[in-house]
């Protein structure tokens, strides 16, 4: 998506919750943590966020904030703040997965609890022609971008390069700065990740701006099935040839699915409502932002099994015959 109509989209989610339903006086307003910018979450977030305030009757407002990503929400979830008690967020089913049971990068169990599946994330990794590098162990000994703190594409990765046995020289880079370095040439090679098959705004730009020069891989088959067998919500996952512009060969990786999270201070009720008013109304969301056709009541439970979810989301599910 060109940077234009990114500016256009946000604008339009953003007027568009001034225009819509006004909430109550009573509506509970609900903070939604997203992600790093230049990933197009915050977009889609503040979309979603929208969706949910105007089909909730008037009982919740929700607000957006770019964050570190998926991790971080989780933290961000165990904050008591009385001005902004009741939180969200958006993080990737292997990091609520990873909160909920207190492994690294969290020392403890946290304060998590999963609401729904959103959309999925796929990731894979991307060189410049020249650099000779072919395949992920090729990666040994090269200048790497494994992802930014604070999301989950970075522990993933790592745990790719320990499952494989392949050192590579790590670097920890937000997606602007890993567009950079990339485009630059300061690293041999760095992350990439599309959202339903598209590849987010900053790549979207480094692949067209680099089109045909460069080359995109993921790791070997027994490293993908170590992190399926091993993580919650990973899956194999192949960005089908043409999905990244200037490079028309499938390229097989891993993906995620993004999921929608709170803590357990957040009442039946609210999570219930805001659920429903989310699910019931899926198809809102392609009004603010294409990547909305991928949040669908039929996959809301998808990559989710592992998860505990909130009681008050459990009885949307439930009586939605899917659980």
């Amino acid at each position: 998506m060109r940077k234009s109509t990114l500016r256009l989209i946000t604008l339009a989610a953003g007027f568009a919750l001034l225009i819509g339903t006004v909430p109550t006086a009573n509506a509970a307003k609900i903070l939604m943590g997203t992600s790093q910018p230049g990933g197009a979450t915050f977009e889609i977030g503040t979309a979603m966020g929208k969706v949910i305030t105007d089909n909730s009757g008037g009982k919740i407002q929700v607000e957006t904030s770019v964050t570190g990503g998926s991790t971080a929400n989780v933290r961000i979830l165990q904050k008591k703040d009385k001005k902004q008690a009741l939180r969200i967020g958006m993080a990737t089913a292997p990091a609520v997965s990873w909160g909920q049971t207190g492994r690294k990068p969290f020392k403890k169990p946290q304060d998590v609890l999963a609401l729904g599946a959103l959309y999925p994330l796929t990731t894979v990794y991307t060189t410049f022609k020249t650099t000779g590098i072919k395949k992920w162990s090729d990666l040994t000994g090269k200048r790497f971008v494994v992802g930014g703190r604070g999301g989950s594409i970075y522990i993933v990765t790592q745990l790719a390069l320990k499952h494989s046995g392949v050192k590579a020289k790590k670097e920890f880079f937000n997606n602007n700065q890993n567009s950079a370095a990339i485009k630059d040439q300061r690293v041999d090679a760095g992350f990439f990740f599309l959202n339903a098959n598209v590849p987010a705004p900053v790549y979207m730009d480094l692949a067209r701006t680099l089109s045909g020069k460069l080359h995109f891989f993921g790791p070997d088959e027994a490293t993908i099935k170590k992190l399926a067998v091993n993580e919650a919500g990973i899956v194999r996952d192949v960005v089908a040839a043409g999905s990244i512009p200037g490079y028309n060969k499938d390229v097989v990786s891993w993906g995620q699915m993004w999921t929608l999270m709170t803590n357990s201070k957040m009442s039946n009720a609210n999570a219930y409502g805001l659920v429903k008013a989310l699910y019931d109304n899926h198809k809102q969301i392609t009004k603010y932002h294409p990547t909305g056709k991928y949040v669908t009541k039929k996959t809301g439970l998808r990559g989710m099994k592992k998860l505990k979810i909130h009681p008050g989301a459990a009885r949307y599910w439930k009586e939605s015959g899917m659980m």
